[in-house]
């Protein structure tokens, strides 16, 4: 009899809880909610970025409870983007779903309730995109995550676990970054600027379009999918990132893309970056906008450095090596993979 109980108890919790919440999907930008973003994906210049791209489409997923009639409390909020990697198929074959990073979260919402809000989430988000891409793939979610137990047990249609590595680094204000590079990075990059090398923090809208040229031919090879130019020509000025090149004999032969998210603490992602693929004369593109990404952050005030990804735990991985050589700490992630055509 008190099994019983139990049971309908927590049935009438859970009924009553679904009752309380509600998810919205919003998916312009004049329906942007107000909150503090945690990092630069939470943020209305992110969705902004994308406008107009015909291949990237970004789509928040928000909790809220209510707490009378009238008003609601956000309690959890998770951005995605749907990025088309297959121009001539469908979406629903040729596109995929990134969800970046654990969700906002309402500081003063326990676990539990966190939990039962993500759970309800997720579903919604599976609903949104199952008719829009192949696969769902939660990334960057930290090794003691809470949400962790729900992908491995509650929904067995989860195909992977992605046991991932990624690379951080902090950084005080003013601190010289190349301390904590190795002897051989240290002596590329004093080579690579005695050999004349520039760094250009302001590029031109034609140093910019050549330095994308070199991304797309990467990302081709990669098979990849990658934002239109545009995307890149307006990052500076909407105040969540910047590009900058590397120019060589008045060549662009390398660059990177940065995001960040400025406030008590400052977080740098390594978005994208690009170069060359042979030394020239003695010269390290790669070195030198490594190391410039890294230095506008300790420049800029400080804060964290976070490499976006350092590839899968149980494989070797030589981008991993080339990242460490310029110090961090090597972190445990995971990332969460459903297939949506089953």
């Amino acid at each position: 009899m008190k099994i019983k109980f139990c049971i309908v108890h927590c049935v009438l919790c859970i009924f009553f809880y679904l009752c309380m919440v509600k998810v919205k999907i919003i998916e312009n930008i004049e329906d942007f909610p107000q909150f503090e973003a945690q990092n630069v994906f939470q943020t209305a210049e992110w969705m902004r970025l994308f406008e107009g791209d015909d291949n990237i489409k970004v789509v928040l997923f928000a909790v809220y409870r209510r707490r009378d009639v009238e008003n609601s409390q956000l309690l959890l909020l998770q951005p995605i983007t749907i990025q088309r990697f297959v121009k001539w198929l469908p979406w629903r074959l040729g596109a995929y779903v990134v969800a970046w990073r654990e969700p906002w979260r309402e500081l003063d919402v326990a676990d539990d309730e966190a939990i039962e809000a993500f759970k309800l989430m997720h579903k919604e988000i599976v609903k949104y995109c199952k008719k829009r891409a192949l696969y769902i793939e939660y990334r960057h979610f930290s090794e003691k995550n809470i949400y962790g137990l729900i992908f491995n047990s509650q929904f067995s249609t989860f195909d992977s676990q992605l046991p991932w590595y990624n690379i951080y680094r902090d950084f005080e204000a003013g601190e010289d970054v190349t301390e904590h590079m190795n002897k051989a990075k240290r002596r590329q990059l004093r080579q690579s600027f005695e050999a004349g090398v520039e760094v250009v923090l302001e590029p031109t809208k034609e140093q910019i379009v050549e330095w994308y040229g070199l991304l797309k031919r990467l990302y081709r090879r990669i098979h990849r999918p990658l934002p239109s130019v545009d995307v890149f020509l307006k990052l500076n000025e909407l105040n969540i990132g910047r590009v900058f090149v590397v120019v060589y004999n008045d060549r662009v032969v390398s660059g990177s893309a940065i995001l960040c998210k400025l406030g008590n603490s400052q977080l740098f992602y390594d978005w994208y970056r690009a170069s060359v693929e042979d030394v020239i004369d003695g010269v390290y593109p790669s070195v030198v906008s490594t190391w410039q990404a890294m230095q506008l952050l300790s420049d800029m005030g400080g804060g964290i450095f976070d490499f976006m990804g350092a590839g899968p735990r149980n494989k070797e991985y030589g981008v991993r090596k080339f990242k460490l050589t310029f110090g961090g700490e090597l972190t445990s992630e995971y990332r969460y993979r459903k297939y949506l055509i089953v």
